[in-house]
């Protein structure tokens, strides 16, 4: 901890040598602790701040990432089917599942709680259930056809189709609205039941249903038929019940479902039926046996979704995995006694797609925590090695007189473990109070390293300077440093490890988490500041050579000082702490400017441009549409396109994407988003050719190996049209085709191939590609509305603006980039930090010397010119290793690293890591600044305390 030389207590050279400060009595310790905090508050002051802002990053971290991956869950628990957030089981109770009599016992009331009560105890932690919102009881297997004229149907020749269900705890989920509850008696004979039931209010409205009425189903038997004896209403009010799973674990519970059947031919029509649910008393559920498929037992056990945390998603897929299979399973069959059990796996799916992206992106939130952590560290190692360098004489002057190195580090940790530890349990306090998260055992075991660090640093820094006794202090010219072979040693060590971590990250990816990998960033800062302190002799020697042939005495002066070296400023720890910082910096800032150009890519290559409206059923408005959405805010040009998703290339592919295009258009468009460029006469046919030779394409690599590389043709088939293509132009993506193979023809090499195709259908563009600077979605779907009324405009009409919205969207991404944001921001941070401790630790000798030279007549100016000639070296030199430490990252480790899992871009499209020249330029930049203000504040405050040599001999004695 830092303090002032004055406060050393001298020894009496008649009173012999310093006792050993070892074995003091504890109330001689207390007294000098005191002491000493009351000689230097000011570095007491800075050393808590310091350890405060580590000790709360280092603890509010670990929360943090517990909170984003919370938020993920939640909302991927949130976004899913509401089957896919319980745990679902069904059981047969049909025909082919055993004997009536034991069917029977099977779906008797008793018997169906027993089974559910032994799924909810087979389900644990951390599988925590949603209280009152269970659902389980009996239903038909399979909706039956209500044959009754009086039920609507939106296409006359289908009918609709009822569900009977009797399902547990309805009564005290409902109020009547109308009409009396079911009665349990099931009336009539076998094959003529006569059953009630209950309907809900909404059911009621859109079936036309009243109490008294009736409706018929068909049994396997003969039929049932179901009185309506009274309508119902969910407790409750509408958001209740909308995220109610009691209401939602079966489909059309609350309200009829509108089922489409889709066309049988592709000129079919679509057609439609309502499907409904009526509840029976739960005794009366023996009359569902009678029906076709017979009867099928369901439980629905709801999780409740705000208790399940990110960590425990992979523990709670094991547990349903043990459920539904495994001796566990048969224990729970055993136990339920309703037969086979058979279990909807949505949740346990959903639950392992989350593990999937959460594994992806772990990866690359793990190089930003270790390249934070690591710079705090060093921050914290470097303040202790500035404070062991400043008390150096002091601590000389206690060995010389026989403290032990044990009983000097005792006290020199008590000096400041009295500081530290109150001020990191400021800052755990503060860091568990201000970040959400369930789990506080990773925050403070971070705490207590960061804690531990910060009090050990000054102690083994002193220890292992003053480890043998001294008389005088050697001279550490930078300049004339004799070679160390441990040095050397270590020096190939690391390098040997950089290179190492390099390799393996370029062959095997980020993707397994391994620690050396995500440390590479780190590994390389650290490379580049052994080699920094390797060659800064080199361009100083130079310097001095240059400097002792000027006249002036700045530039040699603080050259010489510079090369001097006196202080920490020029160590090991000091470089590492801002390279690393400035590497870590630098390397996230380049990965956060490669997610956002990656998102870009990928929605530009989604959509093929700026804008895309597509109308294939209206291929006669898209020409004055042209013309109109020319004309719209935000519109540079407008790319029509003729677009088939059916192509087929003879021998080669029957499935393929054929657009055709004006291809002086389309080449500006593809020149303009750099999506493939060409010249259009690549794609131009002569009219010499036009009647025999084959028309050239534009076609996608795999088109083209098939092919023979542009050797061979072949004939392309769309519908009414064939005509012999081959290979012109290859490209990787062409804005008309989105995913998959493709081919791009000119339409007039078309038209001229084939005249009778001129001024028809099968050249009429059915697609426009909008190109601008920003191109309103809104605006667009409005004019397409506008000209075909019958257009859905959300679907046909997609932006490259609101494709890059949904690429960020994510819950999980979104987290992860706030938190690579904020490790950069932290490490830029740490940085500003390392340089105002190097100031701080040189300032009295600045000051000293300013004293100096204005007493020996040097002017102020020229004063401050030594300050500004003998640091700037330093500074300017680690800013430039900083810079290219963070762009020898991009060819290093760029190729192994794939950013697709925090961009949210499809898996399809590898996002790679790319030099960006804000985020390489901006963090030395940041190192820089204040560097400059802080030896300019330096040497104005000196320099206006300096005395005055013309009056300084003048003072009394």
């Amino acid at each position: 901890m830092p303090t002032r030389h004055d406060s050393v207590p001298h020894p009496d050279p008649h009173r012999g040598s310093v006792p050993d400060p070892g074995p003091a009595p504890r109330s001689a310790r207390g007294g000098w602790l005191l002491a000493r905090l009351r000689a230097a508050p000011g570095g007491a002051l800075a050393f808590a701040a310091l350890v405060c802002v580590a000790v709360f990053t280092a603890a509010a971290l670990p929360r943090a990432l517990d909170a984003s991956s919370d938020a993920a869950l939640r909302s991927a628990l949130d976004r899913a089917r509401p089957a896919d957030r319980m745990v679902s089981a069904t059981a047969s109770a049909g025909p082919e599942a055993g004997v009536r009599d034991e069917l029977r016992r099977r779906i008797a009331p008793g018997a169906v709680r027993t089974a559910y009560a032994a799924l909810s105890d087979a389900v644990r932690s951390p599988l925590r259930p949603a209280d009152g919102e269970a659902a389980y009881g009996v239903h038909n297997t399979t909706p039956a056809e209500a044959d009754d004229p009086g039920l609507p149907r939106p296409s006359s020749d289908v009918r609709p189709k009822a569900t009977l269900t009797a399902q547990a705890r309805l009564a005290g989920r409902t109020r009547l609205a109308e009409g009396r509850m079911p009665s349990p008696t099931v009336k009539g004979s076998e094959g003529r039941r006569r059953v009630q039931a209950a309907v809900t209010a909404e059911t009621a409205h859109r079936m036309k249903l009243a109490p008294g009425d009736t409706f018929h189903l068909p049994g396997s038997l003969g039929g049932t038929t179901v009185e309506v004896t009274g309508v119902v209403a969910p407790r409750g009010s509408r958001a209740q019940v909308r995220e109610s799973t009691f209401w939602h674990a079966e489909e059309s519970m609350v309200r009829p479902s509108l089922v489409t059947i889709p066309p049988d031919s592709p000129a079919g029509q679509k057609r439609f039926y309502w499907h409904f649910s009526a509840f029976i008393h739960p005794k009366a559920a023996p009359a569902l046996l009678e029906m076709r498929d017979g009867a099928e037992l369901f439980f629905h056990h709801p999780v409740l979704a705000s208790k399940l945390s990110g960590h425990q998603a992979s523990g709670a897929a094991r547990k349903l995995a043990e459920v539904s299979s495994g001796a566990p399973a048969a224990r729970l069959q055993s136990r339920a006694g309703v037969g086979t059990l058979t279990f909807d796996t949505g949740l346990q799916e959903t639950l392992e797609a989350y593990e999937r992206e959460s594994a992806a992106v772990s990866p690359l939130l793990l190089i930003a925590c270790l390249g934070l952590a690591t710079t705090g560290l060093t921050v914290l190692l470097l303040a202790g090695v500035l404070a062991a360098e400043r008390r150096t004489e002091e601590f000389a002057l206690l060995r010389s007189r026989g403290a032990s190195l044990w009983g000097l580090s005792q006290r020199l940790l008590a000096e400041t473990g009295v500081v530290a530890v109150p001020a990191a349990a400021v800052a755990t306090a503060v860091a568990l109070w201000a970040t959400p998260g369930a789990r506080t055992g990773a925050a403070l075991a971070a705490a207590a390293a960061v804690t531990v660090t910060a009090c050990l640093a000054l102690p083994l820094r002193a220890a292992l300077a003053h480890r043998t006794v001294r008389a005088t202090r050697a001279r550490t010219d930078v300049t004339r440093a004799r070679r160390s072979r441990r040095r050397t040693v270590l020096e190939a060590a690391v390098f040997a490890l950089v290179a190492g971590a390099v390799v393996a990250v370029r062959q095997r990816g980020t993707g397994d988490g391994d620690t050396l990998l995500a440390l590479a960033p780190v590994l390389v800062a650290t490379a580049a500041a052994m080699l920094l302190l390797r060659c800064y002799p080199l361009p100083l020697r130079l310097l001095s050579r240059l400097a002792v042939r000027r006249s002036g005495p700045v530039a040699f002066l603080g050259l010489a000082r510079a090369a001097r070296a006196p202080s920490a400023a020029v160590s090991g720890p000091a470089l590492l702490a801002l390279l690393v910082a400035l590497t870590v910096a630098s390397f996230g800032g380049t990965v956060l400017a490669s997610i956002a150009e990656g998102r870009d890519a990928a929605a530009l290559r989604a959509v093929g441009a700026d804008a895309r409206i597509e109308d294939p059923a209206a291929e006669h408005v898209l020409p004055k549409l042209a013309k109109r959405v020319a004309k719209a805010p935000g519109v540079a040009g407008v790319t029509a396109v003729r677009s088939h998703d059916d192509g087929e290339l003879v021998n080669v592919t029957d499935s393929l994407t054929v657009a055709l295009v004006d291809a002086s258009a389309y080449a500006r468009l593809t020149h303009r988003d750099g999506q493939g460029p060409f010249s259009p006469d690549d794609l131009g046919l002569s009219a010499s050719n036009a009647s025999s030779g084959p028309v050239p394409a534009l076609v996608s690599p795999g088109i083209a190996r098939k092919l023979g590389g542009g050797s061979e043709y072949t004939d392309l088939i769309l519908p009414g049209l064939q005509l012999p293509v081959r290979p012109a132009v290859v490209r990787e993506h062409t804005p008309a085709a989105r995913d998959g193979d493709f081919v791009v023809l000119s339409r007039e090499a078309v038209a001229r191939a084939r005249p009778d195709t001129r001024n028809t259908a099968l050249l009429a563009p059915n697609t426009l590609l909008v190109s601008g600077a920003s191109p309103d979605a809104a605006t667009l779907r409005q004019l397409l509305k506008e000209a075909d009324p019958k257009a859905d405009p959300k679907t046909l009409v997609s932006s490259r603006s609101e494709k890059r919205e949904q690429y960020a969207d994510s819950v999980l991404q979104a987290g992860a980039e706030r938190l690579y944001t904020a490790a950069v921001l932290a490490a830029a941070g740490f940085s500003a930090l390392a340089v105002l401790l190097s100031l701080l630790q040189t300032a009295p000798d600045r000051r000293a010397l300013l004293v100096r030279l204005r007493t020996l007549g040097l002017p102020r100016r020229q004063g401050r010119g030594v300050l500004l000639v003998e640091s700037l070296p330093l500074y300017v030199l680690t800013a430039l290793a900083g810079a290219l430490s963070g762009l020898a990252t991009v060819p290093l480790l760029g190729p192994g690293i794939d950013l697709a899992a925090l961009a949210g871009t499809p898996d399809s499209l590898p996002v790679r890591i790319g030099a960006d020249p804000a985020s390489l330029a901006l963090p030395p930049l940041a190192l820089l600044a204040p560097a400059l203000l802080g030896l300019f504040a330096q040497a104005r405050l000196a320099g206006r305390g300096s005395p005055d040599p013309r009056t300084e001999n003048l003072e009394p004695r």
